[in-house]
């Protein structure tokens, strides 16, 4: 007997037209072997699903089933499509299984992206606190400077990321989180050591170690440094435990954001809090404008919404300029 295919040959074409309702049908009936049965199990009458069947025979341009008013049997042609049938019933339901664990946070993989302040606790803190509520998901951090968050978000390479910077428009979108008070570290035999807040005034002509100048802390800080007027003492550097040491020995003071202080801590080092317009620096949770996000990316970007500074609450919003 020669088979007459629809299809041309080209399977690509034919496994197109041959969709998961058609298989379905072929699979109820050859479990049934009753068209009555085979129908109530597809949620059809009877004579919508014999049309069904009469379709699926159509496409694949063969008889697949022997019927007469008692029995259903397969013809040779059904058994050997009944092997690509039940493969593809099983890789179908293998599909769902997994997108249905992905949809309901059983399974998946996170990449974020953050600044090594928030690194160093704030974003580990709510790490922990999501892996308790979806252990099988996998959670993956890149600690990076500021312009290397934003190249790794634009590029795919993370899901989305924490930064101070939002951004160009055209490839990010950016969503406040909180805004980071900022805090002038010195020795704690300084006069500014004893005060509950400190204003620009008061650190005019203060020697002054400077974080690194391409920085994002220091792009924030820079205006505020400058209309204080401290007395710059030549001193730049990179790492903010390198920032702690040099203030602990006395070479001066600096001002760090929030998240910064437990890596530039010392002893005989204290830190106070800088009340001065614009001195608190904004964070945002930036991601790729034509990118969407898994389901546990969407999980885990939430939770650090609705997990951020009490203050900020209600405040985030998308970035216009």
């Amino acid at each position: 007997m020669k088979v007459n295919w629809t299809y041309s040959n080209d399977c690509s074409s034919f496994l197109m037209n041959l969709s998961g309702r058609l298989v379905d049908a072929f699979v109820a009936l050859e479990e049934t072997r009753r068209f009555a049965r085979a129908a109530e199990r597809c949620h059809m009458s009877p004579s919508a699903f014999s049309q069904l069947i009469s379709r699926l025979e159509d496409q694949v341009g063969t008889r697949l089933f022997d019927r007469d008013t008692r029995n259903v049997s397969l013809t040779p042609e059904g058994e050997v499509f009944s092997q690509g049938a039940h493969r593809i019933a099983l890789e179908m339901k293998a599909t769902l299984d997994a997108l249905r664990d992905r949809a309901q946070h059983r399974v998946g993989r996170v990449s974020v992206a953050a600044p090594p302040t928030l690194s160093a606790a704030w974003l580990p803190e709510r790490m922990a606190k999501f892996a308790r509520l979806h252990p099988g998901i996998e959670l993956r951090l890149f600690d990076e400077i500021s312009d290397r968050c934003l190249q790794m978000i634009a590029r795919g390479d993370v899901d989305f990321g924490l930064n101070a910077q939002p951004g160009p428009e055209h490839e990010l979108q950016a969503q406040l989180l909180f805004q980071e008070p900022s805090f002038v570290i010195c020795r704690d035999d300084n006069p500014l050591a004893a005060r509950k807040s400190i204003g620009l005034r008061d650190l005019r002509h203060q020697p002054f170690v400077h974080t690194l100048r391409t920085g994002s802390v220091w792009q924030h800080l820079q205006p505020i440094v400058q209309a204080a007027e401290v007395r710059d003492t030549g001193l730049e550097v990179n790492q903010l435990g390198t920032l702690g040491g040099l203030v602990a020995a006395g070479f001066g003071i600096s001002i760090v954001p929030q998240f910064a202080l437990q890596l530039c801590q010392r002893p005989g080092v204290a830190a106070v809090v800088l009340k001065a317009e614009n001195s608190s620096r904004p964070i945002y949770l930036v991601r790729r404008r034509d990118r969407s996000l898994s389901a546990a990316a969407v999980a885990f970007h939430d939770l650090l919404l609705a997990d951020a500074l009490p203050k900020s609450r209600g405040q985030g919003g998308r970035v216009g300029r």
